[in-house]
């Protein structure tokens, strides 16, 4: 789409309910033979940006009824909701594949879990999928707690395991790599699932690296038994995708992971992450 004119720019954000600024804009538009699609930026209660939850619909209303702009979908700011409105658009103009999580096999991980405020809830949304492999694995994180045995209940209760982010290089995290270099916080190794109120094994070899005063070994040697236990086929779901399927998952409850595909084929989902609370 041509770009427009400096001059006929327009902050959407702060003229939101002007209607002069919306005019402008679809003026600007007709006067360059283009139509814009026009995303509505949703205030999710950051305070950030983005108009009132209960404006929405007016706005949207306001944006269909100027000539030369259309009114294409809803976005939320800050990582709470994001909406991509053509991927494959974005594809051909990139000229690469979206995700920033690469191709291939990603072993078992949570999401956010190396920030204060782990991310709760996931969704993904299928649209592109690949003739094999590119499936979802789930792990219940329950499970894999309830089948403990009880001197490592009584060893672990309290202890504290530092997770971090590192994808992309197979099926253990780095442990020597710095924590200055990468995102990182301390968890509790138990958590107590707010919703359900059951306990659930807070671990996972993409993120776990090391359990807090413990001798480093020590710790390697016992989170090994932790992930054979959390990876236990028996109390996995393998989920294989088909286009319009809509997952969504609990981060307290579950551990996730992705199977390989042929490398010649892509894969497109839209994901949605829901912010948490702190574990502690």
């Amino acid at each position: 789409m041509p770009a427009l004119e400096p001059r006929v720019a327009c902050n959407l954000a702060e003229r939101a309910g002007a209607v002069k600024g919306r005019e402008a804009l679809g003026a600007a538009a007709r006067a360059r033979g283009v139509v814009l699609d026009l995303l509505v930026d949703i205030d999710l209660g950051q305070r950030r940006t983005g108009v009132r939850a209960n404006e929405v619909v007016e706005f949207a209303g306001a944006i269909e009824t100027i000539s030369g702009t259309r009114f294409a979908g809803v976005q939320g700011y800050a990582g709470h909701l994001q909406h991509i409105s053509d991927a494959r658009a974005r594809i051909l103009a990139n000229g690469k594949a979206l995700g920033s999580l690469g191709h291939g096999e990603m072993w078992f991980h949570i999401d956010k879990c190396y920030h204060r405020q782990p991310h709760r809830a996931t969704f993904l949304y299928g649209i592109e999928i690949p003739s094999e492999g590119g499936h979802t694995q789930f792990s219940s994180m329950y499970a894999a707690y309830e089948n403990l045995p009880a001197d490592l209940k009584r060893q672990l209760d309290g202890a504290m395991v530092v997770q971090g982010q590192q994808y992309g290089v197979g099926r253990r995290i780095d442990v020597t790599l710095p924590l200055e270099s990468t995102h990182h916080c301390a968890q509790p190794i138990f958590v107590t699932n707010p919703g359900s109120g059951r306990k659930a094994l807070y671990v996972a070899s993409q993120n776990s690296m090391w359990i807090e005063g413990m001798d480093r070994d020590e710790s390697e040697a016992l989170l090994q038994r932790l992930f054979a236990i959390a990876e236990d086929p028996a109390i996995i779901y393998e989920h294989v995708w088909r286009p319009g399927d809509l997952v969504m998952w609990d981060n307290l409850a579950c551990l996730h992971a992705r199977t390989d595909w042929p490398s010649e084929q892509r894969r497109t989902l839209r994901r949605c992450t829901v912010e948490g609370e702190p574990l502690y």
